[in-house]
């Protein structure tokens, strides 16, 4: 089963690497932590590859996820704030 990549889903995994913790990002997001823990894991099972490395104090994106926050995705995010 395929699972659809979604703007939102690249605008939270954008915040979760530039807060550095999931639970600074979902406050940021307004989200709840278990609902953007299950979205950043919805975007590593739909492209296939870990993202984040996860630590007791924090994450860090892997080699993987320091590409896809790249600018092109920062980009996305800022349009996808400025839709809704």
């Amino acid at each position: 089963m395929t699972v659809p990549v979604e703007l939102r889903h690249l605008r939270y995994f954008v915040a979760v690497v530039e807060e550095g913790q999931i639970s600074a990002a979902a406050r940021r997001l307004h989200l709840a932590q278990p609902a953007l823990t299950q979205a950043i894991q919805a975007l590593e099972l739909a492209v296939g590859v870990r993202l984040l490395d996860r630590h007791p104090r924090g994450v860090t994106p892997t080699a993987a996820g320091a590409r896809g926050s790249g600018s092109p995705a920062r980009a996305g995010s800022r349009a996808a704030a400025r839709a809704s």
